[in-house]
């Protein structure tokens, strides 16, 4: 696989609480893509995001070489569960006890095949044959309320808790990912974002863009394009393709 990436402070921020990582295997093949969008406080939601990227890229190898699918579950559960602790710790030392937390999701790569570990409102996407789908869920009260047919998902764009999540790292429970597998084909490309992206741009707009320009240059035409419509968050995108 190709990769692109690109992350922007956006035009409302003081600073970028958002991080990622490629991790590549010894023959400089990209392995792994995580990225995660903190929350909290000053310097807390900074922090977080740090820990669990720094974390979770120290673990991708062991995933990729792991024997079976539920080996690297395990894997990855048991380093998120240490992650959790070590952002909760932070939070206690460090800001007097005052909440902060990240989003996460992570793709693995592992012969024809990508694994995805996922915790809140950040988003894979796959665009293949022009078509763009969400791999992912998000974790947020209103994805909940559109799943069980309370709201539209049109309204669910202007509903007054849209930004409030219900899983992520940081605290003491619901911090555990979904997990998704896509078989990888050829031309497929994949979208690793935090919610800066889509906040300001429609799932076709994404597809669109991405489609109409040099696949190389997508990252900065979507944060671009972000920019242009009042770019209220940090965004961080990476663009993986086959």
């Amino acid at each position: 696989m190709k990769y692109s990436a690109l992350s922007d402070i956006g035009q409302k921020r003081e600073k970028n609480e958002d991080s990622w990582n490629i991790i590549l295997d010894a023959d400089g093949n990209p392995v792994g893509f995580v990225v995660a969008d903190g929350m909290g406080g000053y310097l807390a939601g900074e922090e977080a995001s740090r820990i669990a990227v720094q974390e979770i890229s120290s673990m991708v190898l062991e995933c990729v070489e792991a024997k079976d699918i539920p080996t690297m579950h395990d894997i990855i559960n048991n380093r998120i569960e240490h992650v959790n602790r070590q952002i909760m710790e932070y939070s206690s030392k460090n800001l007097g006890g005052m909440a902060s937390g990240t989003t996460l999701s992570i793709g693995i790569v592992k012969g024809q095949e990508l694994f995805i570990a996922h915790i809140g409102d950040g988003r894979v996407y796959l665009i293949r044959d022009s078509q763009i789908r969400p791999i992912t869920q998000d974790h947020t009260y209103v994805a909940e309320l559109v799943k069980g047919g309370i709201i539209s998902s049109n309204e669910a764009l202007t509903h007054p808790e849209k930004n409030k999540i219900t899983r992520a790292l940081g605290f003491n429970e619901n911090y555990l990912p979904d997990f998704y597998r896509e078989t990888i084909k050829e031309n497929d490309i994949f979208v690793f974002c935090t919610d800066g992206l889509y906040e300001h741009l429609t799932d076709d707009e994404i597809c669109d863009i991405i489609l109409k320009v040099p696949i190389e240059e997508a990252s900065a035409e979507l944060i671009k394009a972000v920019n242009q419509r009042g770019g209220n968050d940090n965004v961080t995108v990476i663009i993986a393709w086959a």
